[in-house]
């Protein structure tokens, strides 16, 4: 019933065009940088191009040297899909941007949810939960990683609130699993090669 209900909040963002939407808007626009500080800038954009490098970095480094995959790795490779499923199934524009980029910045994908709150949720979600003592830092790194979307124009705050729940939901779905799992023996498979002489 949870999960329903959140799935039901999660859709009724992008489909409400009312009182809702204009907020969304306006605290949006606040938001958004306004190019009045160079260094704040600069800072904004450079975290939000470097997070999926932190979050992709991190787990693939620490993935090495692990027969078994890492439950923060596959957190930000399994909430790709549905990430991708739902920008084109809503297909929501992207907001008009006031701000003036300094750094490289692309917007080729739909607005709705934000790919990159999704997947530092996905990833924070799963390192809060294997390390309990690393939640704040992680809750932290998730809010700034959020507000640097909006900071740049890049998203609406709903799009950011929705990536949010959905990488929380994929996070604690996945991280279930692995924990399930992980003191199961697993079996490697062994690759027999034939060759006929």
């Amino acid at each position: 019933m949870k999960i329903l209900s959140i799935f039901l909040l999660y859709s009724s963002i992008s489909f409400t065009q009312n009182k809702m939407t204009q907020i969304d808007q306006s605290l949006s626009s606040f938001l958004e940088g306004k190019n009045n500080s160079p260094s704040l800038d600069i800072a904004m954009e450079s975290f939000a191009l470097a997070t999926p490098f932190i979050e992709f970095g991190f787990s693939g480094f620490d993935q090495i040297g692990h027969d078994k995959l890492r439950p923060h790795l596959a957190t930000a490779m399994i909430v790709q899909l549905p990430i991708i499923i739902s920008k084109y199934a809503f297909k929501r524009s992207r907001p008009e941007r006031q701000y003036n980029p300094r750094l490289w910045n692309t917007r080729f994908t739909p607005s709705f949810p934000s790919g990159h709150a999704a997947t530092t949720a996905a990833w924070a979600t799963s390192l809060a939960l294997a390390s309990p003592k690393n939640s704040s830092i992680m809750i932290g790194y998730t809010l700034l990683s959020g507000y640097s979307q909006i900071y740049v124009g890049n998203h609406y705050a709903s799009d950011v609130l929705a990536g949010w729940m959905l990488g929380w939901i994929t996070g604690r779905y996945i991280y279930s699993i692995y924990e399930t799992h992980q003191n199961k023996p697993i079996r490697t498979p062994l690759l027999k090669i034939s060759i006929p002489l």
